[in-house]
């Protein structure tokens, strides 16, 4: 790869389009009509959080959902809730969460945040990292979902390249100006968008979670008492604490791959 510190439109062109045939499994990311390109998911998050903080009145996450929305949401009126706390939500408020999550699937609960967004005139920001790391679908546009992100960094393990993706109908201006004209195409992360563009297209989103499912699937036979969850990188042991075993399974699963070649 050419690695440069000038991208192009038509690279730019090239970005948006691969990750809107990338994300299909998700359907609806093709109906926003904004987008942004962002430093993994944290980029669009710290800035969208940001640009909603002089319009919403409070900012929920939850507790076994990514930690480091702790940390983001530090700033702003903010709360930390569990899933049966859903009907605290105030009115007028801004939801982290992602999906799927850090529990290891999708939330059976999300239908019930959705409808209480819509009681409370509440939106949500979806974190879409975890996206084909399970089979799971959803849909992305739905009136109470205010933007969704993606990024390279769970699915193939490259968050160093920090290559994300945000869509959304009313974006923070700090993430689409940089991808504008006004910048001649030097202000956002140009080396990114190369590697983006060069694996997005070849490699489908379960390009490697088709086989890690199978290889977890082997592990937790191999391993009495553990339990496998959707997302493939993880288990859960017979006290039901989640246990990550990318370490254990890739050698297998990239023996796989390798063989595909």
């Amino acid at each position: 790869l050419e690695f440069k510190n000038k991208g192009t439109q038509t690279e730019l062109d090239e970005y948006r389009t691969n990750w809107l045939n990338w994300t299909h499994r998700f359907s609806g990311t093709e109906k926003f009509t904004e987008w942004a390109v962002c430093n993994g998911i944290h980029d669009a998050i710290v800035n969208q959080v940001a640009y909603r903080s002089n319009t919403v009145n409070k900012f929920y996450y939850f507790a076994d959902d990514y930690l480091f929305y702790t940390a983001m949401l530090a700033p702003y009126n903010s709360e930390c809730i569990s899933a049966n706390e859903l009907d605290t939500i105030e009115d007028n408020s801004y939801i982290m969460i992602s999906q799927p999550n850090h529990s290891g699937s999708m939330s059976t609960w999300f239908p019930e945040l959705m409808k209480r967004c819509e009681e409370t005139n509440s939106k949500i920001f979806l974190d879409g990292a975890f996206y084909g790391t399970s089979l799971e679908t959803m849909s992305v546009y739905e009136p109470v979902i205010d933007c969704v992100a993606y990024s390279l960094s769970k699915n193939f393990l490259l968050a160093g390249i920090r290559a994300g993706v945000l869509f959304g109908n009313d974006l923070a201006p700090a993430l689409t100006i940089p991808i504008s004209k006004l910048f001649s195409y030097n202000y956002y992360n140009i080396n990114a968008v190369t590697v983006a563009n060069a694996i997005l297209p070849k490699f489908g989103p379960l390009y490697i979670t088709e086989h890690g499912k199978k290889v977890q699937e082997e592990y937790v036979k191999n391993h009495p008492g553990y339990t496998a969850l959707e997302i493939w990188m993880w288990v859960l042991d017979d006290n039901g604490n989640k246990i990550c075993i990318t370490d254990e399974l890739q050698d297998d699963i990239q023996s796989i791959l390798d063989k595909g070649e």
